[in-house]
């Protein structure tokens, strides 16, 4: 981890980092034992040990003239010491010389230019680096897939993952797309109502708000996963990717009229999820086609202008395409630095002067496009009602409201960045997808595009080379295409920048969303739904009964605790704006950005300690059976709709590895938790284990000892009954791991 993390996150995190005392406990009824303030044993200043930081260890037997592939030169400055190659090409400044590039020495199928490990066929990548690439391209590493990028390496689990089936390749099979399972969940928890008339979801004004519960819970069941069950989340790439398209291309369900429609917001979902790795272009059709969009930016009931009335088209969703979702405010190079000169292939360009990508006729130009579409069904154009129409589908376009200037004496002809086209134009004669071309072919998308998506998975401050690198492939995909989203993505990841810990800039990283810190430890450690809690109210029944709920992720307005949830933003500007600088003299002095932080505050950092300390404590599978004495169903007995959390953790591992190492054995006693020497080893194994799998082996180790320590002087010895003791210390050990700056960045 980058050094200039720590500044900001230290001073971000000193309250969820600083312990038990500075624990709200959340739980007004919870007792959690030994809440000690252990804030002064804890190295605040954390930082990186990755060994690819530190001086190399010299073998002063290894023989500095030895020359293994015979090619006069030796070992120790040849760039492919096992296969001849006196010229030394490197044509790709991989520090490996070409002939090494598609060589496989230990026959792993893994090409050495792309294996760390090129002579052990049992290893292709570090778990540094597996753990990095889990952290930038999933919802949070699990062990097992830790396992395999180490095993066949970083661009085989990219093959895996786009070669992943999804709910979007087979209608008939049972993968579910967020619409689909937002149905079934809905009618799970509310089975007497009726969800659905003349063929259309959701139109029942008593219960058509508690939808929008229902669809967070069909999108946490994508996002988290499901270990047995490989059609819940098994695509986590294709599921983060779509979570990174929803902070760019933004709709919101805190829009009034979007708050009571989780079903159209599902449908959208839906779009990014089904374009992730598509092309960018057939994403911007689908997404200003949906009625989610159109009601969001207002173009849903725009009409053509009628100067009697004193109206125009509205202009909101043409600004935004262009600003926000395509373009941005200024001309731009194909390293996303400001274009000056006029050529966007050369970069930096000198001078201060800025030139603006569009003007305000541009807008009013695009704004007459954007009319004539409406709700699918809507038997009143431009009306919003509840019952009005189908929410969740694309809108119908009509051509006698559209836009065709004959009320102003106009040639029906706009010209929008410089290009002129038709109102009528295109297939269906609406002019949209004329305008969307135009868009699209602007020389600011691929930067613009490609930045915002290296931002949102890899580092907040990429190089300028990182973006133009992947806006070039944006630009042309190696077979003449532009948009596919595809390569991009595989750009993005396979980086040298990304994936070379030596090739990064000092200030690679990011700070973590609250909202992925989260879901990172839920995936950690084997999140699962919790099942047997009950429904709302079935009138059905006549008795007052609910229905029981079983498969179901459920944790309601967790936008209030984290300050964000997918398409829960409070505009159409994100959760936090891309250049966002943190008051901070480092920030201010290097001209970094750290968006995340701008939804970082005091009372918003300590729910998210808060949030995980509950789930640590409460929520966790041995804490319910094995010390509280519950079985599951009757835990969950006791939880309804309301409640807020509705999942579970477990320790299984963890408590198995740490009495193996304590007593020898897996039984369950936890023996000699009272003896300092064998619970000194058994803290030392779940150390190793937990840097393995939250912070992949970069735990400094001044930190390490110093979390030592506590847990071996301090944690886990309040408790008379020895289990509840070794609950609670490795309950601590990942509590401390989870709120410190090593966690809450990404490197």
């Amino acid at each position: 981890m980058k050094s200039w993390f720590f500044v900001i996150s230290l001073s971000l995190f000193l309250l969820s980092a600083c312990g038990g005392e500075g624990y709200t406990d959340i739980d007004s009824d919870s007792n959690d034992g030994d809440d000690t303030d252990t804030s002064e044993n804890i190295d605040s200043n954390n930082n990186d040990n990755n060994n690819d930081d530190e001086e190399p260890i010299i073998d002063d037997e290894v023989d500095a003239d030895e020359d293994s592939d015979n090619d006069t030169i030796p070992d120790t400055l040849d760039n492919c010491p096992n296969i001849a190659n006196i010229d030394q090409a490197d044509a790709n400044d991989n520090n490996m010389g070409d002939a090494c590039d598609s060589s496989d020495s230990d026959g792993d199928n893994v090409p050495d230019n792309e294996d760390q490990f090129p002579e052990d066929a049992t290893k292709a990548a570090s778990i540094t680096n597996a753990h990095r690439l889990l952290t930038q391209a999933t919802f949070g590493p699990t062990e097992a897939e830790i396992d395999n990028i180490v095993a066949i390496g970083a661009q085989a689990w990219l093959t895996e993952q786009f070669a992943k089936p999804s709910a979007y390749d087979n209608s008939a099979d049972d993968h579910k797309t967020h619409l689909e399972r937002t149905v079934e969940i809905t009618n799970l928890e509310e089975p007497s109502i009726t969800w659905t008339n003349n063929g259309i979801f959701n139109t029942s004004p008593a219960a058509i708000w508690n939808v929008r519960y229902y669809q967070m819970s069909a999108w946490w069941e994508n996002a988290l996963g499901h270990p047995t069950h490989t059609r819940h989340g098994s695509d986590q790439l294709r599921q983060r990717i779509a979570y990174a398209l929803s902070q760019i291309l933004v709709v919101s369900g805190k829009d009034p009229r979007l708050y009571l429609r989780g079903d159209s917001l599902a449908y959208y979902y839906d779009i990014l999820t089904k374009h992730a790795f598509g092309n960018f272009r057939t994403l911007l059709g689908e997404i200003s086609r949906s009625a989610t969009m159109g009601v969001y930016l207002t173009y849903q009931g725009n009409e053509k202008a009628d100067p009697d009335k004193s109206t125009r088209p509205d202009e909101n969703f043409a600004r935004e395409l262009i600003q926000l979702f395509t373009v941005g405010l200024y001309e731009l190079n194909v390293d996303g630095s400001p274009n000056r000169d006029g050529d966007e292939s050369t970069y930096p360009d000198t001078g201060s002067h800025q030139v603006p990508t569009y003007t305000q006729d541009d807008v009013v130009e695009l704004a007459k496009v954007m009319t004539g579409w409406d709700i699918k069904g809507n038997n009143t154009f431009g009306g919003t009602s509840m019952g009005l129409g189908e929410y969740a589908a694309q809108m119908e376009f009509h051509s006698d409201r559209h836009e065709d200037e004959a009320a102003e004496e106009g040639d029906g002809f706009v010209t929008v960045l410089g290009t002129t086209m038709a109102l009528n134009s295109g297939f269906d004669s609406s002019g949209l997808d004329p305008a969307l071309d135009i868009i699209f072919n602007h020389p600011n998308v691929a930067p613009f595009i490609s930045k915002n998506l290296i931002m949102n998975l890899t580092t907040s401050n990429p190089s300028s080379d990182y973006v133009a690198r992947v806006a070039s492939v944006f630009n042309n995909n190696g077979e003449g295409t532009k948009g596919d989203l595809k390569a991009v993505v595989k750009a993005i990841l396979l980086d040298t920048e990304a994936r070379n810990y030596q090739d990064q800039p000092a200030n690679f990283g990011k700070v973590k969303e609250p909202f992925l810190v989260f879901t990172q430890l839920l995936r950690t450690f084997d999140v699962l739904p919790l099942d047997g809690w009950n429904g709302r109210a079935d009138s059905s029944r006549g008795d007052g009964s609910k229905a029981v709920v079983n498969g179901v992720y459920s944790y309601i307005n967790s936008d209030s605790t984290f300050g964000q949830a997918p398409l829960r933003s409070e505009s159409v500007f994100n959760f936090f704006q891309p250049d966002y600088v943190p008051s901070d003299t480092l920030f201010l002095e290097n001209k970094w950005v750290a968006p995340e932080t701008q939804i970082q505050s005091d009372g918003n950092m300590i729910n998210v300690h808060n949030t995980l300390v509950y789930y640590l404590r409460r929520y966790e599978k041995n804490r319910i059976t094995k010390i509280d004495n519950k079985t599951l169903a009757t835990f969950a007995a006791t939880k309804s709709y309301s409640s807020s959390h509705l999942m579970i953790i477990n320790y299984d591992r963890e408590l198995a590895l740490f009495e193996q190492a304590l007593d020898g054995d897996t039984n369950g006693d936890f023996d000699n938790m009272d003896t300092g020497l064998d619970r000194e080893r058994a803290i030392e194994a779940l150390l190793v284990h937990l840097d393995k799998v939250m912070l992949g082996n970069t735990m400094q180790s001044e930190y390490q000892e110093a979390l030592a320590d506590y847990l071996l002087s301090a944690s886990g010895l309040s408790y008379s009954d020895k289990y509840e003791n070794a609950h609670h210390l490795i309950s601590d050990a990942i509590r401390f791991i989870a709120v410190s700056p090593a966690y809450m960045a990404q490197h």
